[in-house]
């Protein structure tokens, strides 16, 4: 078998060199995973975070690594954030091509006896209105062009439900179904817009649980790293996906099956 074809055609769907990427929550975890594999695929990488300091050291790594990256300050929940960093990769890299909505929070386990709306509308602001915000502001750019790749990082919580954290849940839950209804109305643009809902992941924002019920639950005994997700990432923002939209991608470990 020839290797040197094989290669090549490998690097020819999954290679990103020329494209520009948006990546949101980059300053650690699973942003930082995702922004480090789209570069190493050749993407001129935008990563932003609300940790200043944290996204200039993702930018910093990856610049150092050999890849193209710049790293901007944005809270997800402000337009004019949002605005700033778009227009900032516009004039830098000329377009967006792909948009990683990574930025999330977490609920600090609290159930629907604990909660109260202000703690509520704090997760949906910053999980769910966050993802409409960056879609919309990165949409036109895509709508112009008839082509794009949209991601957005939900969680197996939306998806099966969870032990607390109910806005958590519906927050991500809700990301799933945006998902879904973007892809329903932007397909004959040919924009793609898929999910991908992690399962347990080594984050700093997942080692605030108990993680011993949850890896005897899954069938791969061992806890997922950030590069779980950032492959299934490079996967659905590259041209081997391009028959795939609508589609919620779940690295778990088998902890449940769709």
């Amino acid at each position: 078998m020839n290797q040197n074809w094989i290669h090549a055609n490998m690097e020819h769907y999954f290679q990103l060199v020329g494209k520009t990427a948006i990546v949101t929550g980059a300053g650690n975890g699973i942003g930082r995973g995702i922004a480090q594999k789209l570069a190493e695929l050749g993407a001129n990488v935008v990563a932003c975070d609300i940790e200043t300091e944290s996204v200039g050291n993702t930018a910093d790594e990856i610049t150092q690594a050999g890849g193209v990256c710049m790293g901007l300050y944005c809270d997800v929940r402000k337009y004019e954030d949002i605005q700033k960093v778009v227009d900032t990769a516009v004039q830098k890299f000329g377009t967006v091509d792909i948009l990683v909505n990574d930025a999330a929070g977490c609920g600090g386990g609290v159930t629907v006896d604990t909660i109260n709306e202000q703690e509520w509308m704090r997760l949906i602001e910053l999980n769910l209105n966050s993802v409409f915000r960056f879609t919309m502001t990165v949409l036109p750019i895509m709508r112009a062009k008839k082509q794009g790749k949209i991601v957005n990082i939900s969680s197996g919580a939306g998806i099966t439900g969870d032990f607390s954290d109910p806005h958590y849940a519906a927050a991500k839950g809700g990301v799933i179904a945006f998902t879904k209804e973007l892809a329903h109305e932007l397909a004959k643009e040919s924009i793609n817009v898929n999910s991908v809902a992690p399962g347990l992941i080594d984050t700093r924002m997942a080692r605030i649980r108990d993680w011993e019920d949850e890896i005897a639950d899954t069938l791969w005994p061992r806890v997922g790293q950030p590069e779980d997700i950032a492959n299934a990432v490079a996967f659905l923002a590259s041209s081997a996906s391009d028959y795939f939209t609508g589609q919620v991608i779940s690295p778990n470990g088998g902890a449940w099956m769709q």
